[in-house]
Parts: structure tokens; C-alpha cells; sequence
């Protein structure tokens, strides 16, 4: 997603949105562009969890080997991004022109050429009006695949086993958000590097690494999350009590 677009979206966003119903014409013909030229593939803890299944690796050793980590300059929390290769900033999971955990692909891949936001309830008030509670379907840009195939947004979601109404989204969003706050505010109070760093490596930790890929995933996230809620929580009344 270029930023162009990704700021268009922002200031824009009712425009593209698509309902579950709609139709669009679009046919993969597995040439490979969307894995190509991208430096945007974010991954959740879900993404990175299904890769090292699909790989029999350990996520530290997915990140290692495919992925960046960093701060990102909004957020203000870690994020993992698959890291491009080559000139023409090719997928590292790319094999040939063929995605090497296409089963197990990044949602943001398998929904191409259709996108996903974390959208508030409009009829929500007060404080919960905040937080992401349903999802919402975009149409991203195509600059390929053939248009004489006819699509609804819920058979393509069905086609790649992606539920419509994602649990596991809208409560990775939510943590997300919160997380962020947390952590603007802790900049915003002068809270030293050392403390930044200390509290990101827990958040990292916790939202992506602390995984056994032998378990299920959903009881770990939300055992995850619910912990370094709880923790960062705590640090912000502690961190107000000596201010």
C-alpha cells in the first residue's frame, strides 16, 4: 500500500469500502507482482505463528531469517514487517513466482487485492467508541490479474478460510491501540530510553515471540495480551506516583 493511497484511505475511508455482498472482478494469475516492489507487509502474531507451523521453525527463527523489527514511527510499539530481498524488493518467502507458505500466507496476502480495517462502531458512546469493534473490507489498487472473473468479498474471505467477523482482528487492534497510548504517554512524560526499551522488548515479547507453535494460538494471545495489558498498566501508576 503506497502512502499516497494509505492517506487517501485515511481522509477518505467510506469510499472504499466494500460490503460483504459486493462483487469485484478480479483472477489471480499467480505472477507474482504483489510480492514484488513491497516494503509493507506487516505481520500480527497470528501470521508469524501460521509461518512457523507451515515451516516447522520457531518464530524467533522466522523473525531472524525473514523479518525486520522496529518502532513504528506512529504507533510507538514494535512492529514486524516481512523484510524485502533483492533489487526488486522481492518477498523473502517468495519461491520463483510462487509463495512458498501459501496455505499459511500473512492475511494481508491472502486478502489481495481486498484490504482490512479495525472500524468503530458510529453509533457507539463514550470511552468504547474509541476502540475497533467490527471489521471492514477496502478494495486495494490492482495493477494486475485478469477482470473476467466475478467475486463477493464473503466467497473470496471463504475461499482462503478468513472469517468474516474476525475475533482475533478486532482484538488485535484493540491491544494494539491501547498498547500505542500507553506508550505515547510514557514519551510524553519524559520516561527514559533505557525504560522504552525494557517495556517495548516485554511488548514484542509478548505480542509476537512468547508463542509455542505445538499449542493452539488463541488461548497464548489472549493470555499474552491480558498480561502485558495488565503490566504496562501498572507501570503507568507507578510512573505517575514518582513524577
Amino acid at each position: 500500500m503506497s502512502n499516497n493511497f494509505r492517506q487517501e484511505l485515511v481522509e477518505n475511508l467510506d469510499k472504499y469500502l466494500i460490503g460483504l455482498d459486493d462483487t469485484f472482478a478480479f483472477k489471480c494469475r499467480r505472477c507474482g507482482k504483489c510480492c514484488k516492489n513491497r516494503e509493507d507487509i506487516l505481520l500480527n502474531a497470528r501470521d508469524l505463528y501460521n509461518i512457523a507451523v507451515k515451516l516447522n521453525l520457531s518464530i524467533h527463527k522466522i523473525v531472524e531469517t525473514y523479518c525486520d523489527v522496529y518502532i513504528g514511527d506512529t504507533s510507538r510499539i514494535p512492529v514486524v514487517r516481512l523484510k524485502p530481498r533483492g533489487a526488486n524488493k522481492a518477498c523473502p518467502l517468495l519461491n520463483g513466482d510462487h509463495c512458498s507458505v501459501h496455505d499459511s500466507k500473512p492475511s494481508v496476502c491472502a486478502l489481495f487485492p481486498l484490504g482490512r480495517v479495525a472500524l468503530n462502531d458510529k453509533d457507539a458512546v463514550g470511552m468504547e467508541n474509541i476502540s475497533p469493534v467490527k471489521t471492514g473490507y477496502i478494495m486495494n489498487p490492482i495493477q494486475c490479474s485478469s477482470s473476467n472473473r466475478k467475486q463477493t468479498v464473503r466467497g473470496w474471505l471463504e475461499r482462503f478460510g478468513i472469517q468474516a467477523d474476525d475475533s482475533f482482528f478486532v482484538m488485535w487492534n484493540k491491544t494494539v491501540i491501547s498498547l500505542s497510548e500507553s506508550m505515547h504517554r510514557f514519551a510524553e512524560n519524559k520516561v527514559t530510553k533505557k525504560s522504552l526499551e525494557l517495556m517495548w522488548n516485554g511488548i514484542y515479547s509478548a505480542m509476537y515471540a512468547a508463542y509455542d507453535i505445538e499449542k493452539d494460538f488463541m488461548p497464548q494471545f489472549l493470555e499474552n495480551s491480558d498480561k502485558i495489558l495488565k503490566l504496562i498498566a501498572e507501570l503507568e501508576i507507578e510512573f505517575n506516583k514518582i513524577k
